[in-house]
Parts: C-alpha cells; structure tokens; sequence
C-alpha cells in the first residue's frame, strides 16, 4: 500500500511548521510543500535590517536551505510553483512550473498561502521603484535599488514601515512617510501612539498624516507621490498598507470562510472538508481574551497553527490555545511591545474598560543603561481582567511577555502584583514598571 500523501501550499513559516512536523510525527507520510517564489523557510521580518546594514548576506533570511529540507527532513520541494486551482472533491492541486502544468494528488493538504499586500489601487503603483513587500527577494531588488536613491516614501505607519523608516536612515536616505490615518501604529492606544510620532520626527522622519495617495508618476521609474495635500519627490516607494489573506485560490470551492475571508478552522486546524487544513494569515484565529474569531498575520502564530496541524495529521492529537497579537518592534533606541487588546478594541467587545498608565525607569536611576519606560495596562472596570498591555520603553519584551502570559492565565490586573517578577539592578529596579501599573490600578479602584 503505498504511504499516505500530504500536500502542503505554501513554503512561508505555517507551511513549513506543518509539514516538518507531520513528517516527524508520522515518517511514513510523503509529504510535499508548493512554493510560488524562490524559497521556503524564509525570514521577510528581517528584511528592514538587511536593508538596514545589521548584516550582508542574503542568505541569513532563509533559515533552511531546500537541500537541508530534503536530505535531513524528507520533505519534497517544489519552488516556483504556483497552484492555482483545487478540485477538492478528486483530492487533486493544479499548479504551474515556469510552463509546466503539474499535478499533485494528496490525502492530506495544507493551506499556506500566507497574506498579500493591499494595494492602492492608483495610477503609476506597477512603475519601477514602487514596492509592495512580501518575499525577501523583494529586499535584495531594495537594496541594490538604494544604492544610487535618495529620496524614499513610505507609505502606511505600521510596524514594518516604522522598522524601514529606521532602515533606510541609517543608510542616510531622506524618508517620507505618509499615512491616511490620524496617528501611526493604529494598534497602539493614541497616548502611546504619540511617543512613538514623538521618536520618528526627533530622527528627521518627514511625517504625513491624514494624506491620501492619489498616484504615483514618472517615466519607466518612479519620480514622485501625488496626494490630495502635496507631492514629494521618491526614488523608493515601499507600501505598507496593510495585507490580507491570500485566498485567491479557493474562490468558489466548498470552503467555509469566516472572520476576515480567512478559511474557518477548528482549534486543531481542521477545514469543515475532511482531511483539509488551513494555517497561518490564511486562517482564522480565536483571541485568547474575547473567545472570539481574530485575525493577527505574525510569524509566530503562524509557526504554531502549522506545527498544530502537522500534529494532527501525524496522528498525534494537538489543539491551538488562541493568540493575544503579541507584536515586538524598535525603531533605533524605542522600543515598542503590543499585546492582546487596544482600548477601542476592548469597548467594541462589551468590556467595561478602564487602563493604568506609568512610566517608570526600568533599572534603578544608578545603573549605567537605566531609561524611561512607558507601560499601559487595559483592564475591565468590574471584573479586573487584563485584556492587554501596550510599553514603550527600554526593557520592554520582558514586560510585554509577562503581559501576553498573563492574558493566557486569564490573571487580573490585581494578580500582576503579586507575580514574583526578578530583581537584580542590571535588569529591574525592585519595583518592577508591571507592578507599579499594577499597584497604580489598585488605588484608582480604591477612590
């Protein structure tokens, strides 16, 4: 008989998870993982830092080599191949190879196709010059591109463009960001937001907001961004809008989807079609707060949701616990910590919110390194749960950490008191920034 087949769309961080671990689990399954780019196991967060200068060679950004997958993990890989259609009822994927039709026949499959870049939709957006991030060959076309620019426009204020906006300084560009929103990282509260504006424009970040772009001209390349308020000058346009799932594949299968257009999941990962799973930005996810659908695109989930599965069909049985969107990300000396929910988040679910905001040193005033931290908890009002936490600071991963694993308790902001948080000088004063915020909370309830 011969062994069971398990087919994998998609080489990025769910993937991977997925068919690494079924293979490990059940060594007899052949499994085989399509891959649209040039490489699997990559590492596109890295990019801001490649580009940065942290580092030169390319190759850093993929953590195994397709030789390693094969010869040490006995997996099959196929890149530059697209699926583009899959005829669920045959068990059967389509894909194309350069002008090769392939196909595959699968037991198992595993949807992995990650998330696309939005796009703007504007004239001028296909000029050379103009970026929409997703794989890292994109970063080495950047790279060599900066070499002779000078001028660079961001476009959109979340976490990857802050990460570029550092990127591209170090490398002494002039850098333009430009955001249609009021403030930048939407996910951060307004009064945290500020700080992190307050860091950009001190580093000589030319900050827009409420701006939208209307085009993008020049001849072959990029020249200049036109927006209903100005127009700068951009030899380098990266937009980072946002993204969304990539499910252009599965329009009009028996797929069930949910909250976002992401393939609904159980907590094992199962499709509502047998023997079909879904990872990654692709699928849905449940907040470890509300108990709700959510959708976070990070790497980490990913990776979990793909070993989840992999499990799963292995024969071992696993289940996914929910996500927090726990999000880590620094720009030169800030450092900026998100986790669980935003205020505005929290009050769209019902909660009765309340939050506590502290700054504190985050070693004692005495030890060389010392500096200010900020640290917000976001709590409700009647019950005291902790429903998520927001730092800016030095020292802030360790607090945001404590924080994403407070949430996964279910503790209350009271509890935070009482956690036996470490103290040394070299890395918290004996009043650790946590249990100031929460001690602070503990008097307001008080009053």
């Amino acid at each position: 008989m011969p062994p069971k087949r398990l087919v994998v769309i998609g080489g990025g961080a769910g993937g991977m998870a997925a068919a690494a671990k079924a293979k490990r689990t059940n060594p007899e399954l052949e499994v085989m993982v399509l891959e649209a780019g040039n490489h699997v196991s990559h590492a596109p967060c890295g990019l801001p830092f490649y580009i940065g200068g942290y580092f030169d060679d390319k190759s850093k950004l993929v953590h195994y080599s397709v030789e390693f997958l094969e010869k040490k993990r006995g997996l099959k890989i196929f890149l530059r191949t697209r699926a583009y259609r899959i005829d669920f009822s045959a068990k059967k994927v389509y894909a194309m190879r350069g002008d090769e039709e392939l196909e595959f026949e699968y037991d198992y499959l595993v949807l992995a196709m990650g998330a696309k870049p939005r796009r703007l939709g504007v004239e001028g957006e296909d000029l050379e010059g103009v970026y929409y991030i997703r794989h890292i060959d994109d970063g080495v076309q950047i790279k060599e591109h900066m070499k002779k620019a000078e001028n660079i426009v961001l476009i959109g204020a979340g976490a990857m463009n802050i990460e570029f906006a550092e990127a591209f300084l170090r490398q002494r560009k002039k850098v333009t960001m430009i955001t249609h929103r009021p403030r930048v990282l939407s996910r951060l509260d307004p009064d945290m937001s500020e700080l992190v504006e307050k860091a950009l424009l001190e580093k000589g970040v030319i900050l827009r907001k409420q701006e939208n772009v209307k085009a993008f001209e020049g001849d072959e390349k990029v020249k200049k961004v036109i927006t209903d308020r100005d127009e700068y000058p951009a030899d380098i346009v990266i937009v980072g809008i946002g993204v969304e799932p990539n499910t252009d594949t599965l329009k009009d299968s028996p797929l069930e989807f949910g909250y976002r257009n992401t393939v609904k999941v159980n907590n094992r990962m199962q499709t509502n079609i047998e023997n079909v799973y879904a990872v990654g930005d692709v699928a849905e996810m449940i907040s470890i707060v509300t108990g709700k659908p959510a959708w976070y695109p990070l790497a980490q989930i990913a990776n979990k949701m793909g070993r989840v599965a992999g499990s799963n069909i292995g024969g071992i049985p696993m289940e996914m616990k929910g996500v927090a969107g726990t999000v880590f990300l620094k720009f030169f000396d800030t450092e900026i910590g998100i986790t669980g929910l935003n205020t505005r988040e929290a009050e769209d679910e019902g909660f009765n919110v309340e939050s506590v905001r502290i700054e504190a040193l985050n070693k004692p005033g005495y030890y060389p390194g010392a500096t200010k931290i900020t640290v917000k908890l976001i709590y409700d009002r009647e019950t005291r749960k902790l429903l998520g936490g927001q730092v800016v600071g030095g020292g802030m991963a360790s607090r945001i950490n404590v924080i994403a694993t407070a949430l996964y308790a279910g503790l209350t902001i009271d509890d935070l008191f009482y956690v036996d948080l470490g103290y040394s000088p070299p890395f918290s004063p004996v009043w650790d920034p946590l249990v100031v915020a929460s001690s602070v909370s503990m008097r307001k309830k008080a009053k």
